[in-house]
């Protein structure tokens, strides 16, 4: 048992991509990616226990499916194993998130499983072997990891620089109430490219950066493809965009459309709107803390 603590809880925050565009392939065949994430204040609750007999996953959303699917559940094995603790451990995973919404809800729960291990540890992993092992598990999960609630991926978008926060901006979350898959999404853009060109990289973001900027490079590539099999996603994004959202775009893979607001209450009455499928949330300047509770 850790002389740390034994239970730490974590909030574990949603991502957005801000922008998201498909430059080319990488050595290793993967899309190769150059992405704006942002963290927003929606977020599961994780709770970590170690020094328990056996080893448990407790997850209220049944969809998220078994123990040896799951991104928390692996992420506590992977780290056990890069750090020879040998513990037992019990995880409380409560889902807010969209599973399959492109907002990284599996990676989020990932990183804050390794966050809280690594306070309960007797022997923590160094940033750099953390971020190592987040790589391993999912292309997001090192910037869940990272500390900085707005960062530049490239690569799979697992390279990361992280950038100064943006101003906090009210954010409504447009839920169509079905998934995409990541390999899905990435599988259609390629089969429908065509042999056209990839997109460039947009142009670089001021110091600290700003929502104009932001807003004159926003876009997704994975847009078109996932649009084109669900023509449904394009009125419900025009539709945030007549509600007065400045941004209006897909998150990652989707399904999830986003609106950013700089009036809190026009945001407050698209969420009005449409109370069954919108979910008012903002973005963020600060990771939550762990709390290590005992």
């Amino acid at each position: 048992m850790s002389a740390r603590g034994t239970v730490a809880r974590v909030a574990a925050h949603a991502k957005l991509n801000l922008s998201l565009r498909i430059t080319g392939r990488t050595e290793n065949g993967y899309h190769a990616l150059h992405t704006l994430f942002q963290l927003v204040a929606l977020s599961d609750s994780v709770t970590v226990r170690v020094g328990v007999h056996g080893r448990a996953l407790d997850c209220d959303a049944p969809a998220a499916g078994p123990d040896e699917h799951n991104l928390g559940w692996r992420a506590a094995v992977a780290f056990c194993e890069a750090t020879g603790w040998d513990t037992g451990f019990e995880i409380a995973i409560e889902k807010h998130i969209p599973i399959g919404g492109g907002m990284g809800g599996g990676s989020a729960d990932a990183a804050a499983v390794l966050r809280a291990l690594n306070a309960l540890a007797p022997a923590p992993l160094m940033p750099s072997a953390l971020l190592t092992l987040g790589g391993q598990l999912g292309a997001d999960v090192p910037f869940l990891l990272l500390g900085h609630t707005t960062a530049l991926g490239t690569g799979t978008g697992a390279l990361l620089t992280p950038l100064l926060p943006l101003e906090a901006r009210a954010v409504v979350l447009e839920l169509p109430g079905f998934a995409v898959s990541s390999k899905d999404a990435f599988g259609w853009f390629a089969a429908d490219r065509d042999g056209r060109p990839y997109s460039g990289a947009p142009a670089l973001l001021p110091s600290p950066p700003t929502w104009d900027a932001v807003q004159r490079e926003a876009q997704n590539d994975l847009e078109a493809p996932v649009f084109a099999r669900h023509p449904s996603l394009v009125q419900r994004r025009e539709a945030l965009e007549q509600a007065g959202a400045e941004i209006a775009r897909m998150t990652g893979s989707g399904s999830t459309l986003f609106g950013t607001f700089s009036d809190p209450a026009a945001a407050k009455w698209a969420v009005a709107a449409a109370p069954a499928a919108r979910v008012l949330t903002k973005t963020v300047r600060e990771v939550a803390p762990i709390e290590v509770i005992a």
